[in-house]
């Protein structure tokens, strides 16, 4: 039995053949060269989708919301070109691929749902993949912590430990998972290529199609 697993998480085997993966989330140095290069407009920067700006934690208020006037460049909070990219749609992740393939002649895309399980996992069979120990989860990502933020509150829900970071970390801040792989917990919320499918029918080992 595997702790702090949700409802539409169920348990299952799933085989994946051999695959890379980038050890960083993209950070917003190289998302801007993709900009630069493009002249591509996120989602949020056209408040696609029926909402203004994107989804992101507030300081202010400690809770998750569809915020006005946030977008990759401006987040609410101080980063640099070594932080991950934030406020990054879907549809945004998929144009930086396509633009990536471009540049390198590689065939980069965005991994299955199940291939980013296989990869954050590292080997490991528990919840998280520096095991059981909560009180290690400062170590290893930027998660909800006694770290206040920047108005003095703190999050309801914590680890016992303090990691410094509020607001996402710089990438590679944190120690690794088993196969050098950072921030595979934590930090930022990352895509996949999947179909969120609460019944696990095979869409977590397929890429959507682009239409």
């Amino acid at each position: 039995w595997e702790t702090d697993r949700d409802e539409d998480e169920r348990q299952h085997e799933v085989c994946v053949t051999a695959f890379e993966i980038g050890k960083d989330e993209v950070t917003v140095g190289e998302f801007k060269r993709f900009v630069e290069a493009t002249n591509h407009r996120t989602d949020a920067e056209r408040n696609v989708g029926g909402h203004e700006g994107c989804f992101a934690w507030s300081a202010i208020d400690v809770k998750g919301a569809w915020r006005a006037g946030i977008d990759w460049r401006k987040p609410g909070f101080t980063q640099r070109d070594n932080y991950p990219v934030v406020c990054v749609s879907w549809n945004d992740a998929m144009a930086y691929t396509v633009w990536l393939n471009r540049e390198t002649g590689q065939s980069y895309r965005l991994p299955t749902e199940a291939e980013w399980e296989y990869a954050a996992r590292a080997g490991t069979t528990t919840a998280r993949y520096w095991g059981q120990d909560p009180d290690q989860a400062c170590s290893y990502a930027n998660v909800a912590d006694q770290t206040k933020g920047p108005e003095g509150l703190g999050w309801t829900e914590k680890h016992e430990c303090n990691d410094g970071y509020w607001y996402p970390a710089p990438v590679g801040r944190f120690r690794a998972n088993n196969w050098q792989l950072n921030d595979m917990l934590g930090n930022v919320w990352e895509w996949t290529c999947s179909l969120y499918d609460k019944d696990y029918g095979g869409a977590e080992k397929k890429c959507i199609k682009k239409n």
